[in-house]
C-alpha cells in the first residue's frame, strides 16, 4: 500500500513538473509570437487601419497555435485568471497547489517572453497595455472583465468539458481574436494578467489605472465561472458536435427520406 501511494505521489509531482514547465514555455512562445506579430504591423503598416485587425490576430492566432502544442501536457491555460477559473469550476483537476504553480510559470513565462522580444527588438515600439484616451477607468475595467469571460467561457466550455478537443484551440484563438477586436482600441485587450505584466516590466512602462489589467480578467473569468455553475445546476450538459453529426449520418441512412 506504501508502495502504490508513493507511486502514485512521484506520478503526480511527475504531471505538475510538467504540466508547470508547459506552462512556463506556452506562455513565453504566446507572447513572444503575439507581441512579435504585432509588433512588426505596427512598424510595416504605421498610419494604416490594418494594426487593428492585425493585431488580434496576431495573438489570437499565437494563442491557437500554442493551445495545440501545449494542451496535451499543461492544458494550454496561458492566463492566470482562468487558471482561478479551472480551481473555481473543476478543483479535482485544478487543486489549488496546481493552480499556484501555474500562475507563477505563467507571469515568469510572461516576464521571459517580452524579455525574448526587447532582446531580439530593442528599437521595437512596447506592448504594454494601456487605457486609450478618454476611456475612464471603470469602462476600462468592465471592457477587461466581459472580455474576459467570452475567452474563459470558451476554454471552460471547449477545453475543460472535453468537447470538441479538436477544435477547442481554434475556438479558444478565435475568442481571444474576437474580444481583442472589441477591446483592442479601448484598453489593449490584455484579457490576461501575464500578458500584462511581462511587457510592462520590460518597457517599465505601467500607464494609468494599471490595476485594471488584473482585476478585470479576473472578475470576467469568475463571471464566467459563474456562468458555467449555472449550466451544471440546470443540468444542461454542452452539445458533442462530433457525436451530434455521427448520429444525424445514421438518422440519414436509417431514413433515406431525412435531408441533410
Amino acid at each position: 500500500m506504501g508502495s502504490y501511494l508513493n507511486a502514485k505521489y512521484i506520478d503526480q509531482r511527475q504531471k505538475y513538473v510538467a504540466g508547470a514547465f508547459g506552462e512556463f514555455v506556452g506562455t513565453a512562445y504566446f507572447l513572444f509570437m503575439g507581441v512579435g506579430g504585432a509588433v512588426n504591423f505596427l512598424n510595416n503598416a504605421a498610419g494604416s487601419p490594418l494594426p487593428g485587425f492585425a493585431i488580434p490576430f496576431c495573438f489570437g492566432f499565437s494563442l491557437f497555435v500554442n493551445v495545440f502544442i501545449w494542451a496535451p501536457i499543461s492544458g494550454g491555460v496561458f492566463n492566470p485568471s482562468i487558471t482561478i477559473a479551472l480551481m473555481a469550476t473543476n478543483p479535482k483537476d485544478f487543486p489549488w497547489p496546481r493552480g499556484i504553480l501555474y500562475i507563477v510559470c505563467q507571469f515568469l513565462g510572461a516576464l521571459f517572453g517580452s524579455w525574448l522580444i526587447d532582446l531580439i527588438q530593442p528599437e521595437a515600439p512596447n506592448a504594454a497595455t494601456l487605457l486609450a484616451d478618454g476611456v475612464s477607468v471603470a469602462q476600462g475595467l468592465f471592457l477587461e472583465m466581459f472580455a474576459t469571460s467570452v475567452l474563459t467561457m470558451a476554454v471552460l466550455i471547449l477545453a475543460g468539458e472535453r468537447h470538441g478537443k479538436y477544435v477547442a484551440p481554434f475556438g479558444i484563438g478565435m475568442s481571444l481574436f474576437i474580444s481583442a477586436l472589441c477591446a483592442g482600441p479601448y484598453t489593449g485587450a490584455s484579457l490576461n494578467p501575464a500578458r500584462t505584466l511581462g511587457p510592462a516590466i520590460v518597457a517599465n512602462q505601467y500607464g494609468r489605472a494599471h490595476w485594471i489589467y488584473y482585476v478585470g480578467p479576473t472578475l470576467g473569468s469568475l463571471l464566467a465561472a459563474g456562468y458555467w455553475h449555472i449550466l451544471r445546476i440546470l443540468d444542461i450538459d454542452v452539445v458533442d458536435l462530433k457525436k451530434a453529426f455521427k448520429k444525424c449520418e445514421i438518422c440519414r441512412k436509417e431514413d433515406p427520406k431525412i435531408e441533410s
